[in-house]
This record gives C-alpha cells, sequence and structure tokens, in this order.
C-alpha cells in the first residue's frame, strides 16, 4: 500500500505541475496574441512623423539614432511574435473556457500513465475502481492524494513564481450560477463520461488497428473540452479535485455550494463510465 501511495502522489504531483505550466505558457501566449492590434499600431506612423524621425535620427551618428532603431526593431519582432502566437491559438480550445485542455490532455495523461502505471484522472480513477482494478479501499487513498498533492503544487507556484506570472498559472476556475444546478449537473455527468470512456478505449482501438500514434485520442477528444457545462460556455475541467486546489490556495474558502455541480458531476460521470466499461469494454479476467 505504501508504495501504491508513492507512486499516486508522484503522478498525480507531476501531473499538477505540467498542468499549472501549460496553463502559464497558453495564458501568456493569449496575452501576446492580444496585443497584435496595440503593436501593429504603435509601429504604424505617420510619414509626416517617420521622416522627421529618420532626419533627426536614423542618419544621425548619435547614440539616439541607435536607440531608434533597438526600439523600431523590438516593436517589429513582438508584432511578429504576436501573430505568430494568435496563428497557433487558433488550432486549440479556447484558452479562457476550455480549462480543461490544461488540466486534462492526453499528450499529459498517456506518458504518465506509462511512467506511474496509472492516469491521474480522478474520474478515471473512479471508473477504474467500477471496473475492478482497483479496491475501494486503494481509493479512499487516492481521493486525498488527489486534492491534497495539486493543492501543494499550486501553492509552490504561488511561493516560488512572482505574483503577475503565478495568477496565470493557479488563477481560480469559477463557473456561473445562472444555470439550475442540476442542469449544470446533468451536463458535467455527461461529458465527464463521455471523456473518461474515450481516454480508456481510443488508445486501444488505435491500437487494434495498427495506429501506434495515441495523438490521435486527443484529436477524437479534442470537442469535450469545448462542450458547455454552465451559462457561460465554460467547459468542464474534468478534474474537480482542481477546483478546490486553486480556489483554496488562492481564496482560502471551499467551492461555493452552488458550483458543487461542477465537483460532483464529474466523480458521478467516473461511476456512469465505469458502467459503461464494465458492460462494453470489459477486462479479460472479467471475461
Amino acid at each position: 500500500m505504501k508504495e501504491f501511495i508513492l507512486r499516486e502522489a508522484r503522478a498525480v504531483f507531476l501531473w499538477s505541475l505540467i498542468s499549472y505550466t501549460l496553463r502559464l505558457c497558453l495564458s501568456l501566449l493569449d496575452e501576446l496574441s492580444s496585443l497584435q492590434d496595440d503593436l501593429l499600431s504603435s509601429t504604424t506612423i505617420s510619414s509626416n512623423e517617420t521622416n522627421e524621425r529618420e532626419q533627426n535620427f536614423c542618419f544621425s551618428p548619435s547614440p539616439h539614432g541607435k536607440c531608434w532603431k533597438s526600439v523600431t526593431i523590438i516593436r517589429v519582432f513582438l508584432t511578429l511574435l504576436s501573430i505568430l502566437a494568435g496563428w497557433f491559438l487558433r488550432f486549440l480550445p479556447s484558452i479562457k473556457s476550455a480549462v480543461g485542455f490544461s488540466f486534462a490532455s492526453t499528450w499529459i495523461f498517456y506518458p504518465i500513465r506509462d511512467w506511474f502505471g496509472s492516469i491521474p484522472n480522478l474520474p478515471c480513477r473512479i471508473c477504474e475502481t467500477v471496473m475492478g482494478r482497483i479496491s475501494l479501499r486503494q481509493l479512499a487513498m487516492i481521493f486525498p492524494i488527489h486534492f491534497l498533492v495539486p493543492t501543494f503544487g499550486a501553492y509552490s507556484f504561488k511561493v516560488l513564481l512572482p505574483q503577475a506570472l503565478a495568477g496565470y498559472a493557479i488563477d481560480p476556475i469559477s463557473y456561473s450560477e445562472s444555470n439550475r444546478w442540476i442542469v449544470d449537473f446533468l451536463r458535467e455527468i455527461f461529458v465527464n463520461t463521455v471523456f473518461v470512456v474515450g481516454l480508456l478505449v481510443i488508445p486501444a482501438l488505435l491500437q487494434i488497428n495498427g495506429i501506434k500514434r495515441r495523438g490521435f485520442a486527443l484529436l477524437a477528444l479534442y470537442p469535450l473540452y469545448s462542450f458547455s457545462v454552465d451559462a457561460n460556455s465554460n467547459g468542464s475541467v474534468f478534474s474537480p479535485n482542481m477546483l478546490y486546489a486553486l480556489r483554496y490556495v488562492n481564496a482560502y474558502e471551499e467551492v461555493p455550494l452552488a458550483q458543487w455541480s461542477h465537483v460532483l458531476g464529474p466523480m458521478i460521470g467516473g461511476i456512469v463510465a465505469g458502467r459503461i466499461m464494465r458492460k462494453a469494454f470489459p477486462d479479460e479476467k472479467q471475461l
């Protein structure tokens, strides 16, 4: 049991660090992309002003000419980076609404499963319990690990990074409370059920068909990241423990009761996914 706990904790800790870093990087790219118009306008100068500055600086041997040229080059470079960032983000779900892409990407989950033997996702672990892969006793150990370890990871980011950067990585996730509680709850159950089943089944289907690249699993699950689970069209985080961790570290408070549909829904979705897996895709020992 001790080895099981340590392996689970290491997997969850690594996943949380990678997820926070991915969220930080994507948020910075989004900020850079949003500056595109400002950068373009700042580099567009009227012809009269340009001519005047050229006469005063560009052909002058003084340091001012070099300074003006350096500023212009930096602006052009940032403009190009902004355009590239905007182009890159077009291929990804919305950074602000599809938060699950940062915390539940298959390209993070599958390598971690190869290293530690399990996918560090709470609904998925609940599903595996229903399937009989892990016991209820082991699940009882998994729950505190999945809630406490990401909290420690978020706190580490808060302490080690400057506040301006840490905010991009560990800002709390908040859902709209405009819909009825039951509506958001059922949406969470549905999307997490489909996600967990796909997460477990797609790699096996790809292997059966001789496709070794598991990156196609991300393409198959791609629409689920943007599936709306609240009135503001925000997607599921697919990891309800993250809602608790980020809110606790930033505000030292619990998840509001009105938003508990986004905590309980994914867990119930894991149970439903487990029932589907037992019936449609049972393990060999269950056949």
